[in-house]
């Protein structure tokens, strides 16, 4: 992967879209819910007046115990490319075997993890546009066999959007949103 190609990780955008089991819908509807009230109450004309802080998901992804080889071997087999590097903050070159983030890539889509031990503590994604049918083939499928065999949902705070990853029409309808 050269250097232009490298995943790009913004500090902001730390599990801003991210996946997560399932058992955290309920607290996950509940906190949309609370970001449009404080939304509402927040906005003026020019932005905002304050901001508002995510409490922690009660069943974090750590605690599935996750394996990093499984998670790894299983976005191998998806055709995911594995990220020696990561772009972060849009200028700094990070090696992924000194740090604790790591990538598995498409052009166009990243999945991001962080680890601790031996399993995977995050992952959240980020996605730009989908120029391919097969580039879209593949994170359709892979989003999908994620919520089936490790029953994860698909969280996007920054639209308040919650994608059931067990759901092929729901997957489909969100990365429409990236088709070109």
């Amino acid at each position: 992967m050269n250097e232009e190609n490298l995943p790009s990780f913004w500090e902001d955008d730390y599990c801003q879209i991210e996946i997560v089991p399932r058992k955290n819908i309920e607290n996950i509807i509940s906190s949309i819910k609370q970001i449009g009230n404080f939304t509402e109450k927040a906005r003026t004309e020019y932005g905002f007046t304050d901001i508002f802080i995510r409490e922690d998901l009660p069943f974090p992804t750590i605690n599935e115990e996750l394996r990093i080889d499984f998670f790894e071997n299983f976005l191998t087999e998806k055709r995911f490319e594995k990220a020696k590097q990561i772009y972060y903050d849009g200028y700094t070159i990070i090696s992924c075997s000194s740090t604790t983030f790591n990538a598995f890539s498409l052009p166009c889509f990243n999945f991001f993890y962080d680890c601790k031990d031996e399993f995977v503590k995050n992952i959240w994604i980020s996605t730009s546009l989908i120029t391919s049918a097969d580039w879209f083939s593949k994170i359709e499928e892979a989003l999908y066999e994620l919520g089936e065999s490790c029953e994860m949902v698909l969280i996007n705070w920054n639209s308040s959007e919650l994608i059931d990853l067990t759901d092929k029409t729901q997957i489909k309808d969100y990365l429409m949103n990236y088709w070109k």
